[in-house]
């Protein structure tokens, strides 16, 4: 087993091993202090939000409901399309079904 293996550097000669720093961080009150700040600001700015939000959500409802429609006569198209493309073919095989 090498000296640095074991922490001790064989540059320095020191037979201290080393001791790696530990990164400070945020304790568990910074935390509640942090959780505690954004509740009380949520509950100040929430009247003043709340226009903001109904907005937003009208706004989805609208693009929900452009979606639902655009979908519906994609649909019908595809439909239309597949009828045609059924009725040439009837036409090609002289109106014969093949069995299903």
């Amino acid at each position: 087993m090498s000296h640095e293996q074991d922490g001790v550097t064989a540059e320095s000669g020191n037979s201290q091993p080393k001791t790696r720093q530990r990164r400070k961080t945020p304790g568990v009150k910074s935390a509640y202090l942090w959780g505690a700040a954004s509740g009380i600001a949520l509950a100040v700015f929430a009247p003043m939000l709340r226009p903001t939000a109904k907005t937003i959500v009208k706004g989805g409802i609208k693009v929900g409901r452009y979606a639902k429609k655009v979908g519906s006569n994609l649909k019908e198209e595809f439909e239309d399309i597949a009828a045609e493309a059924q009725a040439d073919l009837d036409r090609e095989s002289g109106g014969e079904h093949p069995p299903v």
